[in-house]
């Protein structure tokens, strides 16, 4: 099954995997990581490698943060120069992660459900004042 690990500001993390569960039931093989004001980057980076790999089970990991360019972003970045074990996707919204946590039991590529990840995502986002006319 392929892992996943959500990586945000503040408890965005917790909060987003909390609210998907009451869709899906426990969520297994997730983990989450919230970086606070008093956190030092250097134990988050740590800590972003011990969750990889302990959601890894050598079918892929998906790693979802919140804001391109942010510490959480930027830290996982800094690992895709070192291990290319997991794809990378940022503005995590729910719609995303309830697709993780859905499709991943179809048994496709990390690579695929990142995509299809990151179109849940957008397609999730509107503008119902324009929807309704």
């Amino acid at each position: 099954m392929i892992g996943i690990v959500v990586m945000t500001h503040g408890a965005l993390a917790d909060g987003i995997v909390n609210a998907c569960e009451l869709v899906t039931g426990p969520a297994k093989q997730v983990e989450t990581l919230s970086l606070k004001r008093e956190d030092n980057i250097d134990d988050l980076s740590t800590a972003f490698e011990a969750a990889v790999k302990k959601v890894d089970t050598g079918d892929g990991v998906l790693v979802f943060t919140d804001l391109l360019g942010g510490s959480p972003c930027n830290v996982a970045s800094m690992h895709l120069r070192t291990s290319h074990g997991f794809q990378l996707l940022t503005g995590v919204n729910l719609p995303m992660i309830l697709e993780a946590l859905i499709a991943r039991e179809q048994g496709m590529p990390v690579e695929e459900l990142a995509q299809n990840c990151r179109n849940a995502g957008t397609d999730g986002v509107k503008l119902i004042n324009e929807l309704l006319g």
